[in-house]
């Protein structure tokens, strides 16, 4: 079955204005299966976002890095944001013996 990526696009910008930022991430993620450029850098910025607005740090940081490394100096959001989610704690999550 063939995909028509604009709709796709469309669709997952009107689920984020409508808060349904879980739904919209499934679709960008659906998007960039099988992209290794992800768009250059597009898709993984979209997808930064989606994590950021749910309120997952982590995993936003991870993509908006994705996003520079495909195409430095294009996506200022991911770069913006890679500096201000530089210092995220993660010890919080460390089990010590």
């Amino acid at each position: 079955m063939a995909y028509d990526f604009n709709i796709f696009e469309r669709s997952a910008a009107k689920l984020k204005e409508m808060g349904r930022f879980q739904d919209a991430l499934e679709l960008y993620v659906f998007m960039a299966d099988g992209d290794p450029s992800l768009d250059a850098g597009y898709l993984a910025m979209r997808i930064a976002e989606c994590y950021e607005a749910m309120g997952r740090m982590q995993e936003a940081k991870y993509w908006h890095g994705r996003a520079v490394e495909e195409n430095p100096g294009v996506w200022q959001v991911s770069e913006n944001a890679r500096e201000r989610l530089k210092d995220l704690p993660i010890e919080h999550l460390l089990i010590s013996d």
